[in-house]
């Protein structure tokens, strides 16, 4: 069987709006594999749809992951019936037997989305008004799942935003040092681990529920919200493989991290890396307008400090994988060291300017 059978194979056991016609490979992402797969109608419409492959070495046990994007997604879609978001949500389609997802010979996870047409998704934007949109969105997802009370989420990744641990994972990786590259990164490993300090703060909040556990998405970048391509407004917040129990803290640092540096993330050049206050500022006034009314005081007086603690917590992690060979995300070259870099860069910057950034967020009603 060709490679393109056997996706139109896997795809054929969903419940599509008609027989498969085309598949296609679609790039990007860290994680997991997609594919669009158009299927055609009686009447020859032609149904687009997004299938996925789940990755198994990040997610070993899909199901549980899978449960939480079936509960999460019938929550958001009961506040669109309720008129309560003019957002999408993504939504899962059931396979011919009845599940929300499938599992191959080798025990591998498949889904399917209906697609979403007329929409793109942006690694970095120089825009504040793109910022402005993609962090309203995510705001109001949070928003929207206040109120959640379905069955108990599962965690998925466990230590998932625990930046004590990713440091020592770091310190583990770098005493490892697997494929031989520990002393040409010496100096980034000395910088990042010269700031370990700051993986204690957050944690004491969370223990007194000063910032309270909630359902958050944990991967609230820019790239997970799928923008129009008529009028660039925010229409879906994607990819939630992470949603479980976490602080909005971690979410907004993301925010901060992917949508205040108009770079990408593996910009090769650091000196053009920093944080930007315009789009700071679009990106906490976004958040605010739509999330504002669920924080805490304490999380709000910890927002410029998450946009530090996660733009970190990231160049530990793509450090470590870098170390380890690059094991958990995708690389090419030394793509994952240039994102050690830029993330320390980016970081320097915000630690820099963390008054500034406190009084834009003061500012904001």
């Amino acid at each position: 069987m060709s490679t393109s059978s056997h996706f139109a194979s896997i795809a054929g056991r969903f419940a599509l709006a008609g027989p498969v016609e085309s598949v296609e490979s679609l790039p990007g992402g860290h994680i997991n594999d997609s594919y669009r797969v158009v299927a055609r109608r009686s009447d020859g419409t032609a149904v687009p749809y997004l299938l996925q492959h789940v990755n198994p070495t990040v997610f070993p046990d899909a199901s549980l992951l899978m449960e939480n994007i079936a509960y999460v997604t019938r929550h958001l879609a009961t506040h669109r019936r309720a008129g309560r978001t003019a957002r999408e949500t993504l939504t899962l389609v059931p396979t011919i037997a009845g599940a929300a997802w499938m599992e191959d010979a080798a025990r591998s996870c498949w889904r399917i989305y209906t697609f979403i047409a007329a929409t793109h998704a942006m690694e970095f934007t120089d825009q504040p008004a793109q910022a402005l949109e993609a962090s309203r969105a995510l705001g109001e997802f949070l928003a929207l799942l206040a109120d959640y009370n379905g069955p108990e989420l599962h965690v998925t990744i466990d230590g998932f935003h625990d930046t004590v641990a990713r440091f020592a994972q770091l310190e583990a990786a770098a005493e490892r040092d697997a494929v031989g590259r520990a002393a040409s990164v010496r100096d980034e490993i000395g910088l990042a681990l010269g700031h370990r300090a700051l993986a204690d703060v957050l944690p004491p909040h969370l223990a007194s529920g000063a910032a309270p556990l909630r359902v958050v998405h944990n991967d609230a970048k820019i790239a997970n919200v799928l923008l129009d391509d008529g009028d660039g407004r925010a229409r879906c917040v994607v990819d939630l493989d992470t949603v479980m129990p976490g602080s909005v803290l971690h979410d907004f640092g993301d925010m901060v991290r992917s949508m205040a540096t108009p770079t990408e993330e593996d910009e090769a050049d650091a000196t053009k890396v920093g944080v930007r206050l315009d789009l700071f500022e679009a990106v906490a006034r976004g958040f605010l307008e739509t999330a504002g009314p669920i924080l805490t005081p304490t999380e709000r007086s910890l927002l410029v400090f998450a946009g530090r603690l996660i733009t970190l917590e990231q160049a530990v992690r793509f450090l470590t994988d870098y170390l380890d060979g690059d094991r958990y995300y995708r690389a090419r070259g030394d793509q994952n060291l240039r994102r050690v870099r830029a993330q320390l860069r980016l970081f320097e910057t915000l630690t820099a300017r963390e008054g500034e950034l406190n009084d834009i967020v003061a500012g904001i009603a």
